[in-house]
């Protein structure tokens, strides 16, 4: 596949189990390398430059911290590591999100685990933040505290976020672009209101993403929709 992320939008990256949404951001971050072809961050590849792993920050799915120690040295070492880290903020997010820095990544139930997540998330200040299904076990309040905090972040950093999530409907009022992935190709590249103007039949209520997602990856092979 061939895609360009615009800079400095949301992206929704979604499709349905085996897509090939986590090996494309896996890809992006720099921590798998392609068999063939590239990925890069503003021009720079992450697998061969560590200025571009250090601007890209890929949360969820129990990726992306020391798991079986103390989550005060994962705090240390991303301090460390990421120039645009910010302590004051992974203070106040892991105070509000109510984890303690003596606790461990491992040991973490998942809500709690994604919560942990969400500090990092929102403390790195990366250009480039990639977030692979990190809602998955949060409760209702904490979802809705992050999602706000993330739209915070964004509208004072302005940097590319590319969000992949079953959840469609969480991220539906958040994201700018979408793109859809099936089998690890590309099926549709769009603004969402191009997307949900796709699903809508004549005279119908405008479609939500879901309704577009579910037209274009439930039947029949890859298509050929993206721009």
């Amino acid at each position: 596949m061939t895609h360009t992320f615009r800079p400095g939008t949301i992206t929704g990256l979604l499709g349905r189990n085996g897509s090939g949404k986590s090996t494309l951001l896996d890809l992006a971050a720099g921590m798998r390398r392609p068999t063939r072809g590239s990925v890069s961050a503003s021009r720079l590849n992450a697998v061969e430059d560590s200025a571009a792993r250090s601007s890209i920050c890929l949360l969820g799915t129990r990726r992306g911290l020391l798991e079986r120690a103390p989550v005060k040295d994962s705090l240390a070492l991303w301090e460390a590591t990421r120039p645009h880290w910010n302590r004051q903020d992974a203070e106040q997010y892991l105070d509000l999100f109510e984890v303690s820095v003596k606790s461990v990544p491992a040991r973490l139930s998942q809500g709690q685990r994604s919560a942990l997540d969400a500090v990092f998330a929102l403390a790195c200040h990366c250009p480039v933040l990639l977030l692979d299904e990190i809602q998955l076990g949060m409760d209702a309040v904490v979802r809705r505290t992050f999602w706000n905090a993330l739209l915070d972040l964004y509208v004072r950093d302005r940097p590319t976020i590319i969000i992949s999530s079953h959840e469609v409907d969480d991220i539906e009022d958040l994201v700018e672009d979408v793109v859809v992935l099936q089998q690890g190709g590309l099926v549709a590249a769009a603004s969402a209101d191009e997307l949900r103007a796709t699903a809508t039949a004549p005279d119908a209520p405008l479609a939500s993403l879901t309704d577009a997602l579910v037209d274009m990856t439930s039947t029949g092979p890859t298509a050929s929709t993206a721009h």
